[in-house]
């Protein structure tokens, strides 16, 4: 039997230090500059090295091991096909469905249209909604949806405190009225359910071109809003009563640690708001921004990689964006590839076995503290500027967001970074994929491939 203090697995192999591997790499170079050569950064400035060694293990795990939850959209304009979709997608792995109604930021252009109970029960008709998880996502309308699913549900046979269901309710992040937020979450609270109620969403800001440090300021900035909001709830409930989500795209360990980082500076706002940190919910929800129309199936891999990142991030819930949504409402086929993304890594992949799997991982641990101190110090000053809606409403936010994403099309442009099917790569002919037809109406959030499909489609 083996003793795991004195295995030595390289012991046939020489020791070498860093200095060595200087020397080697630099013998590589011929007097290239090794820093341009082997040195990249981040959106935000970060600088990423070549090497790391082992750091200190920050505490950015789910509190409970086990696997997160696949969430499925539900988006379909007619009531009786989203639910003929939602079942058999609770059948075939689904263990959550996330509701998304019509003018919801996350819509992008469709959406479910049940804004009464009965349509509400057509919905849901033969869904257990004491076996699953739900969210809603219904934007500028969330305060009459949610009240409306409540109504509902006091007619099922279910106990409210029981469930898992998240109302999704987000004044700041979609523009609607804040004022009445404490009101609706004590009324919901007054029929028993126990949350969470609000969600600060960094979705909207992340489509719009935030980079990840505003991303993660935006989400913190927003639920410290929520918090002050919602503060004559009882401790037990106020705890739970935010939720965060988190954009998850192609660069899986940015992805990674922008999640864990989300993690900790949630922990750090409920720790100096004598909370305890045991029940976070933090979502995961794939970049609508890295989505492509030409060559749609390369979407595939990019949602995997960002499912990827998320998971290991440490993320209780993830949705995957169908990969033929920016072509049209997905059909069957591109459900059933969303879904199975995830089930894939997580039943045969294994992914939710290990805590945190990065942590002490030089590279990830660094970028972790990198993004917990560059989005709390943004915090910070938008606190200093009244809060997040102030911040808003003086147009600050909207300027350092297009900022970033201007640099990032620029960097797109000069060939810096591409887009793979679109500015690299393009296949000598489109495969345009199966989508239903369906019409889709206007929606603000756009796609970085967007321009430059235009001006592929142009020359």
């Amino acid at each position: 039997m083996c003793d795991a203090s004195t295995m030595a697995l390289a012991a046939e192999f020489p020791s070498a230090s860093e200095s060595d591997w200087r020397k080697r790499v630099e013998t590589v170079l011929r007097g290239g500059d090794f820093d341009k050569k082997l040195f990249s950064r981040t959106g935000d400035g970060i600088a990423i090295a070549p090497l790391y060694s082992s750091a200190n293990a920050c505490e950015a795990r789910r509190p409970e091991q086990s696997p997160w939850t696949v969430m499925q959209r539900a988006d379909h304009p007619d009531v009786a096909r989203a639910n003929e979709q939602a079942l058999d997608d609770l059948n075939h792995g689904a263990t959550g469905l996330q509701l998304v109604f019509a003018g919801a930021p996350g819509a992008y252009g469709f959406g479910l249209t049940a804004p009464d109970p009965k349509g509400i029960s057509r919905l849901m008709s033969d869904i257990r909604i004491d076996a699953i998880a739900i969210r809603l996502d219904a934007g500028e309308n969330g305060v009459k949806i949610a009240e409306t699913f409540a109504q509902w549900v006091a007619t099922q046979p279910v106990d409210p405190e029981r469930l898992r269901l998240s109302f999704g309710l987000d004044p700041i992040g979609s523009g609607a009225a804040q004022g009445e937020i404490g009101k609706v979450v004590h009324g919901l609270r007054a029929h028993h359910f126990a949350g969470p109620f609000v969600e600060a969403s960094g979705i909207t800001w992340h489509d719009a071109g935030a980079s990840e440090v505003q991303e993660l300021a935006f989400i913190i900035a927003t639920g410290v809003a929520y918090l002050r909001s919602l503060d004559q709830l009882d401790d037990q409930h106020l705890k739970r009563a935010v939720s965060l989500t988190v954009a998850a795209d192609q660069d899986m360990f940015v992805t990674l640690a922008k999640f864990r980082a989300a993690r900790l500076l949630w922990s750090r706002v409920l720790a100096a708001s004598g909370l305890t940190a045991d029940s976070i919910c933090i979502r995961g929800q794939t970049s609508w921004r890295m989505m492509t129309a030409l060559d749609a199936y390369t979407n595939i891999l990019r949602t995997t990689a960002a499912v990827f990142g998320a998971a290991l991030g440490g993320a209780d819930q993830i949705t995957v964006l169908p990969f033929s949504l920016a072509q049209g409402l997905p059909d069957e086929f591109a459900r059933r590839i969303a879904r199975n993304t995830q089930t894939i890594l997580q039943e045969e992949s294994g992914l939710w076995h290990v805590g945190d799997p990065a942590s002490g991982a030089g590279y990830v641990e660094y970028l972790t503290q990198e993004l917990c101190a560059k989005a709390w110090s943004l915090f910070q000053d938008i606190e200093k500027q009244g809060g997040m809606a102030a911040a808003i409403q003086s147009g600050r936010i909207g300027e350092l967001v297009k900022e970033k994403r201007q640099e990032k099309l620029a960097r797109i442009k000069s060939k810096a970074e591409a887009i793979i099917g679109v500015t690299a790569y393009k296949p000598p002919r489109e495969m345009p994929p199966s989508i239903e037809d369906i019409p889709r109406k206007a929606t603000p959030a756009h796609r970085l491939a967007e321009a430059f499909e235009t001006a592929g489609a142009s020359s």
